[in-house]
């Protein structure tokens, strides 16, 4: 496998952006790989940096119609500019007219996570729950109900739709095994109660990709199901969650929901291996968002001290 090398992209601090990025020799990137970076690096810079203190203010404060409305506007111009495509893995092409940058790959999702998360997590997050809530409906499918599958992942990939993922519970969260929220066979639909924690982007979403009980106890009772808020009975209330305020962090409850037999994610009773399916790709996602962040406090921070002068010296000058 033979390395090339780029032009230097970015911050000069050193390790303030990836290797490649500061010319050193990479067998993994293209051309491709190139415009892409300078693609999603223009986005973020002109159209979500210059509003990330504003969504911030809004959140925290409490003004959540503004904070809403940042949301929805900038989730429409991630879907426009494809930024919510590649992260969906394999891109959709079946559900979405925006087309993929040559030879798109993984790498290409990378650069989306590594640029997107520039500007935060909070806000970074605006594009999480379609990430890792569309997935499984894209991958698993609704077999029951193709039309609806159909319609939830074209409606998602524009930004008109929000869908979020809803594993985690108040009594568990990595033992998957162990979920509580019930699905109760009711003949020709389901009756669902239960209570889903951190779930992100779930005060604004229409769907939920929800983990739910079917069978007996442990991981061969559990089943992934497409839940509408439209069905009524789906409750949920933004959490106050530092440093991810923008994120629309929810706890959602589940009340005697009539869902119907046919919104079934895949296969009854497979849920626990489609999950772990997904977190497989929402696992190496967060790592690439923490790594990223780590990123910019390291380049604040050089920034910073080559600037600021303390007894005649740069701070920089004082190690």
């Amino acid at each position: 496998m033979s390395a090339t090398r780029f032009d230097s992209f970015g911050s000069e601090a050193p390790l303030g952006e990836p290797a490649w990025y500061q010319g050193l020799a990479t067998p993994y990137y293209t051309s491709s790989h190139v415009a892409w970076r300078q693609h999603v690096r223009k986005y973020v810079d002109e159209e979500l940096e210059p509003i990330v203190a504003d969504w911030d203010t809004a959140a925290v404060t409490g003004d959540l119609a503004r904070a809403e409305k940042f949301f929805r506007s900038s989730l429409k111009a991630s879907c426009k500019k494809g930024l919510v495509a590649s992260l969906c893995g394999p891109w959709p092409t079946k559900y979405t007219d925006v087309q993929p940058p040559d030879g798109y790959n993984v790498f290409h999702a990378l650069i989306t996570i590594d640029e997107l998360f520039r500007v935060g997590c909070g806000v970074g997050w605006h594009t999480e729950g379609a990430a890792i809530g569309l997935p499984p409906v894209i991958t698993f499918g609704i077999p029951g109900d193709r039309a609806l599958q159909d319609r939830v992942a074209r409606s998602v990939l524009v930004g008109e739709k929000i869908i979020c993922l809803a594993v985690t519970e108040p009594t568990g969260g990595s033992d998957v095994a162990s979920i509580r929220t019930s699905a109760q066979d009711m003949g020709d639909y389901f009756l669902v109660n239960g209570e889903k924690k951190w779930i992100t982007n779930g005060i604004y979403a229409d769907y939920f990709t929800v983990a739910v009980r079917t069978g007996g106890n442990g991981a061969k009772g559990i089943s992934m199901l497409l839940v509408e808020r439209s069905l009524g009975g789906v409750e949920t209330r933004k959490m106050d969650c530092q440093g991810v305020w923008p994120s629309g962090t929810t706890f959602v409850t589940f009340t005697d929901v009539k869902v119907p037999k046919s919104n079934i994610i895949g296969e009854l009773g497979s849920g626990f291996k489609q999950i772990m399916y997904n977190f497989n790709h929402e696992r190496w996602a967060l790592t690439v968002q923490v790594a990223r962040m780590a990123r910019i406090c390291l380049e604040e921070a050089i920034t910073y001290s080559r600037k600021r002068k303390t007894f005649n010296k740069k701070l920089i000058e004082h190690q």
